[in-house]
């Protein structure tokens, strides 16, 4: 449904030193932070803004645009722009699983097991896990839900002890990982994690129901043991128009 902004909507300050793009940016935001455009609501064409607020399409355009980037709209090709859906917030300042983290913003967490296998680690494998070159490591790839939306595809490595295995039904019966190596006897205590954007290649694509190119986020990282040892090297690729993490830095 295309809303119109109602009569109340802030004005543009022909006088101001903020560009005109800027202040039509703020004004839609505070639409969409109030209520008056809500998630899944299509907000009126540029050229309906442009009259409305009495600026360009240029300028409209912009606003838009930088609106899309921060994940407040998305673009639908052939229909118009929506606003989006709140993105997942995901506090970077304490070790927590996919699972708990999940729960603990409200939100209903999933996953679909797409492969479990045992395979010799690749030489960025073995680094990561300290081990040597072609030993033995379990791969568990599983895709990622949250309210039974796909939003990520997570591509785990574990160097396991020898008397330590994963099945399958266990791995569709647990949604959290940890929680299951928790319960084998391997605690978890510390991780490093580096993030970067990158774009969703075909296979990433058709799983994450997005075009390919579109914007994911990497989290790339190795989780220790309380003894120190490296267990998981893990690449998980999240939707970027769906996940915002935080940090928190003291001086």
């Amino acid at each position: 449904m295309v809303k119109k902004h109602p009569s109340t909507a802030p004005n543009i300050d022909r006088n101001s030193s903020t560009p005109l793009y800027s202040q039509l940016k703020e004004a839609l935001l505070g639409l969409i932070q109030n209520g008056s455009f809500q998630k899944g609501d299509f907000i009126p064409t540029e050229r309906h803004l442009g009259e409305q607020f009495q600026v360009s399409r240029i300028t409209v355009r912009r606003a838009i645009d930088e609106l899309a980037r921060e994940g407040y709209l998305t673009t639908q090709q052939g229909r118009g722009t929506v606003v989006a859906r709140t993105k997942i917030q995901r506090p970077m300042t304490r070790l927590a699983s996919f699972s708990t983290a999940t729960t603990e913003e409200g939100h209903q967490p999933g996953s679909r097991l797409l492969s479990l296998r045992h395979e010799k680690a690749s030489r960025q494998v073995a680094s990561a896990l300290e081990i040597s070159v072609e030993a033995w490591v379990w791969v568990v790839e599983r895709l990622r839900l949250i309210d039974a939306e796909a939003i990520g595809l997570s591509l785990v490595y574990l160097n396991l002890p020898p008397d330590v295995a994963l099945t399958p039904l266990e791995l569709n019966t647990e949604v959290s990982l940890w929680s299951l190596l928790e319960q084998k006897g391997i605690a978890l205590a510390e991780s490093n994690e580096t993030i970067q954007a990158v774009g969703a290649d075909a296979p990433q694509a058709q799983l994450l129901n997005v075009a390919e190119g579109y914007p994911l986020l990497l989290v790339e990282g190795v989780v220790l043991t309380d003894k120190g040892n490296p267990i998981e090297y893990h690449r998980v690729f999240n939707r970027g128009d769906r996940y915002k993490y935080s940090f928190r830095n003291v001086r």
